[in-house]
């Protein structure tokens, strides 16, 4: 097993909190290396599909669009109502799952690889940093010098830099709600023609300032929960950025009675939250695997294997094997695929015209004679369909029973809804307890669905 961290390396607080109980700033070391490259490729591409999709469109519709004031979900070119709701249902559930899944097989890969507060904090506003206030010891240099013309020049810069990424990434949060054309509308017009909107944006604006110019590694630290209860989802056998103590231990400089670590801190340094990955697994770690590149580089040039900090388990730090088809990670695939095959079945088989019966309120019956009862009906209507549809009514209640429909049949228009209203007459010597049970039957595209059962209502004969 893991060996423990002596009394002495266990922090008596969080790692950016002083002994004051003061926030002291982390700066992360900027490094190089082979985690970083792959994680670089991946942070770009995850930001090119986050603000792509409201630009691109399917079939006339949006990759993506939650479309609130027309109640629809937009989804690669399939619309989604709220009748769909179970859908997102089993979506947050496979989200879920997933989440669970992986955690337990490679531990918070999330936080490092694609978690959004990782990907924009450390690949765009950090490589702003870098590109204006320079690496570690030139910001920790700035930072603690008198305001000068030239830092101030720099801080300005800086942050009108960030406000421009936050005004980008909110205004296309608000596209995914409103769409690209509505978007570009608002912003070639005055605010207080959409304060709605605009206000919603400015909000997200300041908001996401704030947390990746400001708060940064708090988010991880102290506000995301994911943190909270990764604990009870690894185990021994989970696959964890880790050190290897039983190689780097005792550390100190190079020597016949010293382990590899030369206790340089340069993994340390390139922590964005902070810790000491030599004390072990920390609820502060988000495994972005910065101190693995940091420490190999340190291991090559004192011509020691890499790997030092490497992706394992406690099991493999002990020397032993880990098991990757352990029976949580079974158990996790096996409910992993039956719900998402469950899904695709649902999702393959959703009607795409539905209809839903409606007795109006008010007047329950009109006397159209003496001898014949008239009940006013209505359908609703819902066409999710990219294309429009035929709709005809039959009742099934016999020759003296008549259905009048003013519009039949009725072609329902893509994506839309309609109240179809109706009128069922009975002879009233049929209402020998004051109602009749009538089927109707529906046609789409003149394919008959299942019947609908009706309740005429009237005077008892």
């Amino acid at each position: 097993m893991q060996q423990k961290p002596q009394p002495s390396q266990v922090p008596k607080s969080l790692y950016n909190i002083d002994a004051t109980g003061k926030r002291h700033r982390i700066y992360p070391q900027d490094i190089t290396g082979k985690f970083t490259r792959i994680r670089t490729k991946l942070a770009y591409l995850l930001i090119l599909i986050y603000l792509l999709p409201p630009w691109l469109k399917i079939n006339g519709l949006p990759v993506i669009q939650l479309n609130i004031p027309d109640r629809q979900f937009v989804l690669f070119g399939s619309i989604f109502w709220p009748q769909d709701v179970q859908y997102l249902v089993f979506i947050f559930i496979l989200a879920g799952l997933f989440l669970f899944f992986i955690t337990a097989l490679l531990g918070r890969v999330w936080c490092g690889w694609a978690c959004p507060q990782t990907i924009f904090l450390e690949f765009v506003l950090r490589r702003i940093e870098y590109w204006i206030e320079g690496n570690r010891t030139d910001q920790i240099k700035l930072d603690k010098s008198p305001w000068t013309p030239s830092k101030f020049t720099k801080k300005a810069i800086k942050h009108l830099l960030f406000l421009l990424v936050a005004a980008v990434v909110s205004n296309t949060f608000l596209a995914y709600f409103t769409g690209v054309d509505s978007l570009l509308q608002w912003i070639s017009s005055p605010p207080w023609e959409n304060w709605t909107a605009f206000l919603f944006m400015l909000f997200f604006l300041f908001a996401f300032y704030f947390d990746l110019a400001h708060f940064q590694e708090q988010y991880c630290i102290l506000v995301c929960p994911y943190a909270r209860f990764q604990s009870a989802l690894i185990d021994s056998q989970t696959i964890q950025v880790m050190y290897d103590p039983r190689r780097g231990e005792p550390r100190g400089r190079r020597s016949k009675v010293t382990g590899d670590c030369i206790d340089c801190s340069a993994c340390i340094r390139a922590c964005p939250t902070g810790i000491d990955i030599r004390n072990g697994s920390q609820l502060e770690c988000i495994g972005c695997t910065r101190c693995i590149d940091a420490c190999d580089r340190i291991m090559t040039r004192i011509k020691k294997p890499k790997g030092l900090i490497r992706y394992e388990s406690e099991l493999g730090l002990a020397g032993e094997k880990p098991s990757v088809m352990r029976p949580r990670i079974i158990i996790y695939i096996l409910i992993l695929t039956i719900i998402t095959g469950s899904f695709f079945w649902v999702l393959s088989n959703r009607p795409l015209v539905e209809y839903q019966l409606i007795k109006p309120k008010g007047v329950p019956f009109t006397l159209i004679s003496q001898n014949q009862v008239s009940n006013h009906f209505s359908l609703r209507l819902i066409n999710k369909d990219l294309k429009q549809h035929r709709i005809r009514l039959a009742q099934q209640g016999g020759e003296d029973v008549s259905l009048i429909v003013p519009i039949s049949p009725y072609t329902l228009k893509a994506n839309s809804t309609y109240r179809l209203a109706f009128f069922m007459i009975v002879p009233r010597d049929k209402l020998s307890a004051g109602r009749l049970k009538i089927p109707l039957q529906v046609f789409i595209d003149d394919v008959a669905q299942e019947n609908i059962e009706l309740v005429f209502i009237g005077p008892s004969s």
